[in-house]
Formats: structure tokens, sequence, C-alpha cells
């Protein structure tokens, strides 16, 4: 009679827990920061969500949270002269995306890199990212969070994880110079062959930093969060209207 009384009210709340959202589905992109062009081809992170929105006392005391139903995160390329959108590389869930991640995206002839950084605990998807545009393959380059960018020439990958650059060739996976600093860049970015921007918050300023001497010095550049970034969010939502790119779709061809 006991567990019967315990099944019954389990089984009440699950069906109060499930009445509390409306049964009509929604859709949305949620896209990264940036990305770049390649070709007619456009490449960016992005989470592909199909959800349910709160009612009754699921939107108290703050409105309430979405419930997701079927969701995709991963590596996205949307064409504009096909109007398509195709999922070239499915990654782990993400929670709290895109406000608890920061991420960086970059190209040259060979590769498209990527960072993936949780900036509020550990994460599985945290990491560097190689996608090869010969291949089509992706690859993890290493698994802690951290921000790359791509050397314009050769084979060249500079990244920080907490207050150490690290300068890599990345065909190789070997590092070419590491530099431990008195400070936590939020990303870097290269001004030369020679020279990398460090930029940093708290307070927010850009440094640079001489490969051959290890010096860093301070600069007059402003800090821009989305610096050298070839696309930003707004530019790759536009494109995702102006090709009418369903969500729906994506999530029923890849999920």
């Amino acid at each position: 009679m006991f567990y019967n009384r315990k099944n019954l009210i389990a089984l009440l709340f699950i069906s109060i827990l499930c009445s509390c959202y409306h049964k009509e589905l929604q859709y949305s992109y949620d896209t990264s920061s940036g990305g770049v062009v390649i070709g007619s081809s456009y490449f960016y992170l992005a989470k592909v969500r199909e959800f349910q929105m709160p009612k009754g006392i699921s939107r108290f005391p703050d409105g309430g949270m979405s419930r997701d139903v079927r969701q995709l995160f991963g590596l996205f390329k949307t064409d504009t002269l096909s109007n398509s959108t195709v999922l070239v590389a499915r990654l782990g869930n993400v929670i709290g995306w895109p406000s608890r991640y920061s991420t960086r995206i970059g190209k040259n002839n060979n590769y498209v890199a990527f960072g993936i950084m949780n900036v509020t605990m550990p994460d599985s998807v945290n990491g560097i990212y190689l996608y090869s545009l010969t291949s089509g393959k992706l690859s993890k380059y290493i698994n802690d969070g951290a921000l790359p960018a791509l050397s314009n020439a050769g084979t060249n990958l500079a990244y920080c994880i907490r207050n150490k650059l690290y300068i890599d060739d990345y065909f190789s996976k070997t590092t070419l110079y590491s530099y431990l600093l008195n400070f936590d860049p939020i990303f870097v970015s290269w001004k030369s062959e020679n020279e990398i921007y460090l930029f940093l918050s708290n307070p927010f300023k850009v440094k640079i930093l001489n490969i051959s001497t290890g010096k860093t010095t301070d600069t007059d550049l402003k800090y821009i969060k989305n610096y050298n970034q070839e696309i930003d969010i707004n530019k790759i939502i536009r494109t995702l209207r102006k090709t009418s790119s369903d969500p729906k779709e994506i999530l029923d061809k890849y999920y």
C-alpha cells in the first residue's frame, strides 16, 4: 500500500512537470560570434534546437527556461550559391550555449581551425579543432579549452592555456616556442610571422609579443572582442535568413 502510494505520487509529479511546457515545438539556430568564408561557403559553429516553452508554474519566478527536445551542436557550412546548410561535423552536447562559451575560428589555405572554451566549468567539447579542407575530416588537436590563431603562411598555430603561450607546428604537432607570461590572455592573433597580439582583460588592453626575443610591449590597439574574425554573428544570421535554412530540416536530417 505504501509503495503504491509512492508510485502514485511520483506519477502525479511527472504528469505535472510534463504539463508545464507548451506542446508546440519551436526551433532556433544559435551561432558562434564569428566564422570564416571559403569560396561561396560560410563556416561557423552553431547549436540547432527544437524546444518547448514553459507555461504555468514553470514560468516562475523568472519566466522559466525552455526545454530542449532535440539539439545538434557542431561545425556547420552554409553555401550561398546552392542555398543549402549542412552539418560538417557533430560535436558533443553543450549546456548554456552560447553565453557560457568563448570561441574563435580562423582559416588558411588548408585548414579551418576553431577553439571552444567553456568559461564556467570543465567541458568535454573544450579544445582546439582542425578541419581539413582537402580531406573534409575534423580532428581534435588538444583537449584544453583554448582559442587558436592560424598563421597566414606556413603551418604555425598560436594559442594560450592560462598564462602560457604556445606556438606549434600543427602539421607535425610539435611545439616550436612556449612563453610563460605574467598575465592570462583572453585570445591571441598574429600581427606578422614574428609578432603576436595578446588580448587581455581586467583591464582591457592589447600587448604584442616578439617571437624572436620573447619580450612583450604595450600597444595602442583597442581591445575588440571579435578582432580578426572574418565574419560576425550578424553576417551569419543574415546569410541563414537569405538561404532560408530550416533548423527543423537540419534536425530531421542529422539528429
